[in-house]
């Protein structure tokens, strides 16, 4: 099993060292052998790839066999360029089973669920960001969200709300530092969203009110993966609560975790609690066999949700490559356990039926 990442230089110089060093002595269990590798290591002719096994407390650098199973944990980022003519030579390989290929952007999540039709209804308004759909939003609604195409953390993602003859712009800009300004007229805001928007793809969205009744946006973390036999099961809900002062809940952005069933029982009467427990019962019932279906092969999902003040179950964000940090800071042995079990015993499966 080869964890494909980005690796810089010829150290062992990469994220999540520790989620990969705990699938490693997992797949030790196993009978596995699981490495750290880069793309751009990967020498074709002779199917070799210089990549990094974790043994004795430390990584060790040493020439493998391309893997029979790759796990994707390149992230899409400035650098990815860089990597993605070797990534889908890789994926083109008869030979190579990738336990599931990245979704594409927050548009391509969309596009894909809006045809379902028990999925259809949790989607907020959303269209790909032109100057008349972003002030037709503004217009009817009073508020709108612009979040990039494609991104994470919270990065990015603003709301702009008018307030009698003048407009607040909230969020966090591109370097995921969080503002706040008042602008005077339309004409100002329609200027800076100009600028904000200048060289990205934006989507424009319908503003919700995600908040707790003290006023601190949130959302819920709901990760789904595959298990050792090619199902799909739950391995846990979290909650992320952020600040009055952002519009987002992102742990990077500030914001802290709890457990869902506190957060439950604290926010919401038992009434409340069924009607949102089915709704998220039904999104993780239908929605990944659905993307699965139009996308390809995946292998996890974290789908974090919104709760409206009436109880209605939003679906804000699909990520195929979705951390697991939230249940170590939930303090959650079982699900941050099954997180990092999950996938190996997945590969595992693959391994079997290829």
């Amino acid at each position: 099993m080869g964890i494909m990442a980005m690796i810089k230089g010829d150290e062992p110089r990469f994220a999540e060292k520790g989620y990969y060093q705990k699938l490693t002595e997992i797949g030790r269990r196993l009978g596995i052998r699981v490495f750290v590798f880069s793309p751009r290591n990967v020498d074709f002719a002779r199917r070799r790839v210089m990549g990094y096994v974790y043994r004795q407390g430390r990584w060790h650098k040493k020439l493998f066999p391309l893997p029979a199973v790759v796990y994707d944990r390149c992230f899409i980022n400035a650098s990815y360029r860089h990597y993605k003519p070797y990534i889908d030579r890789l994926q083109n390989d008869p030979q190579i089973t990738f336990m599931g290929r990245g979704l594409y952007g927050k548009w391509q999540v969309y596009e894909i669920l809006r045809h379902s039709p028990k999925m259809a209804s949790h989607l907020p308004e959303t269209l790909p960001f032109t100057m008349q759909a972003f002030l037709t939003l503004l217009k009817r609604d009073g508020s709108t969200i612009l979040k990039p195409a494609a991104g994470t953390h919270g990065t990015g993602v603003i709301r702009i709300g008018s307030h009698g003859q003048r407009y607040s712009i909230v969020g966090r800009n591109l370097q995921n530092q969080s503002f706040c300004k008042h602008v005077a007229t339309l004409h100002d805001v329609k200027r800076f969203v100009k600028r904000f928007t200048a060289g990205r793809k934006f989507l424009v969205q319908t503003y919700l009110h995600l908040y707790t009744p003290d006023g601190d946006p949130y959302d819920v973390r709901v990760l789904v993966q595959k298990d050792g036999s090619g199902k799909w099961v739950t391995t846990g809900k979290a909650v992320r609560i952020g600040n009055k002062e952002n519009i987002t809940s992102n742990l990077h952005g500030g914001g802290r975790a709890v457990s869902w069933s506190t957060f439950l029982s604290r926010y919401f009467t038992e009434e409340k609690r069924d009607l949102i427990e089915s709704q998220i019962d039904e999104i993780v019932r239908h929605l990944p066999p659905f993307l699965e279906q139009h996308h390809g092969r995946l292998t996890e999902l974290g789908i974090d949700v919104g709760i409206d003040l009436d109880g209605k179950v939003w679906i804000i964000e699909v990520n195929s490559k979705p951390g697991r940090s939230v249940f170590r800071l939930t303090n959650d042995r079982t699900a941050r356990l099954r997180s990092i079990t999950l996938p190996v015993q997945y590969a595992h499966y693959l391994m079997k039926i290829v």
